[in-house]
């Protein structure tokens, strides 16, 4: 059986990240997804918006509308969600559906699938490199409240982030990681890693 691979997974997050050219950490907590420069064709899209484009009935769509899916519209990948609710889990959303698209899940989803996808998107909102600079920088973990003002994430999304990146195995920094830390904090303290 396949495993998720999480880590990569992650990698494709920070690469991504790098891409961007952030100037600063602050650049990361108003993160916008779909304005992400970005290395295929991804288009963001309401159901509702893609109902009045293509001129489908909206009364098609289920009842019951998943937070957003993605499919291919006219040589693209286009990524709908439902409109509404809290702006923090929709940036989730979208992220976690870009995910999808840039590590090739274009298949039956599977639970694999949607790990290495939540996986993405955790990374993408949230640079676990980011956090442990953090933690190395102020001597301790930052409560889900502050994680989730310096980052788009919900409380809640926090505390999930927090565990895992308690939880998780200490790496070295990749190179994009300490690429995407200077962009981030400009001049790096020294770590333990890079001493």
């Amino acid at each position: 059986m396949k495993r998720a691979s999480l880590r990569k997974s992650e990698l494709c997050a920070v690469s991504l990240l790098c891409r961007q050219g952030f100037q600063s950490i602050y650049a990361l907590a108003n993160l916008c997804v779909p304005r992400l420069t970005l290395p295929v064709a991804v288009e963001f899209e309401s159901f509702h918006g893609f109902c009045a484009r293509t001129g489908t009935p909206r009364e098609s769509l289920p009842a019951t509308l998943p937070d957003g899916m993605t499919v291919r519209y006219g040589g693209n990948y286009l990524i709908l969600y439902r409109e509404g609710g809290n702006a923090r889990r929709l940036t989730f959303t979208l992220a976690h559906e870009l995910g999808h698209v840039l590590l090739g899940h274009m298949g039956e989803e599977s639970e694999i699938e949607e790990r290495e996808a939540n996986a993405f998107a955790a990374s993408l909102l949230c640079p676990a490199a980011a956090v442990h600079y953090l933690v190395h920088r102020d001597g301790a973990y930052p409560s889900a409240v502050a994680l989730s003002a310096m980052f788009p994430l919900s409380n809640e999304a926090a505390a999930c982030r927090l565990r895992d990146l308690r939880k998780g195995p200490k790496r070295p920094p990749t190179d994009d990681e300490i690429t995407l830390l200077l962009q981030l904090f400009g001049r790096i303290a020294s770590t333990p890693q890079n001493r």
